[in-house]
């Protein structure tokens, strides 16, 4: 059984902060046509970060990349809902909440390569480097965090939690 922790890792307010601060770097160093988001984690990401960029020729779409089902540990990364031949010839930016093993992002952005982008850089805003079961490292990343479980922001257990603004951890009881 898990309860939450007794204060949240990250405020809304601060991430907010953290949000519009990654915009601002992805905006002085990267060029790109379309937002490639990985649901379902990182839609409320997403879509705070894009109002950033008040682009009226900005694409947005999704792909729906899953590793942990109702777990909490990751098991094997199930991919669906876009073409990627939509992707060829774009420079796409992709993003995902929560960087961890490092299979997700490293896979997905080698698969929209593979299918002719014409460049990809990745963005994560949360990088959980001790948990990196492969070598990759997000171009723009948020916070650093330690080895937990988090919540909140759009990031689940088991389908809840989404909604709540701030960042939470999960602990053993």
């Amino acid at each position: 059984m898990y309860k939450m922790s007794m204060m949240p890792m990250f405020t809304a307010e601060a991430i907010h902060e953290c949000v519009e601060a990654m915009a601002g770097q992805i905006r002085r160093n990267y060029e790109f046509d379309v937002v490639v988001g990985i649901l379902t984690g990182s839609f409320i990401f997403v879509s705070d970060l894009c109002r950033y960029f008040p682009r009226q020729d900005l694409q947005i779409k999704f792909i729906k990349a899953s590793s942990y089902c109702d777990e909490m540990r990751p098991g094997e990364l199930e991919v669906s809902g876009l073409d990627l031949k939509e992707l060829a010839g774009k420079r796409v930016l992709l993003i995902d909440d929560i960087l961890d093993t490092g299979r997700t992002l490293k896979c997905l952005s080698e698969k929209i390569r593979a299918a002719g982008a014409a460049a990809v850089k990745t963005c994560a805003l949360l990088d959980k480097p001790s948990r990196r079961e492969v070598e990759f490292q997000a171009d723009f990343t948020g916070f650093k965090i330690e080895d937990k479980f988090v919540v909140g922001y759009g990031l689940d257990y088991a389908g809840e939690y989404r909604t709540f603004p701030d960042i939470w951890s999960l602990e053993e009881e």
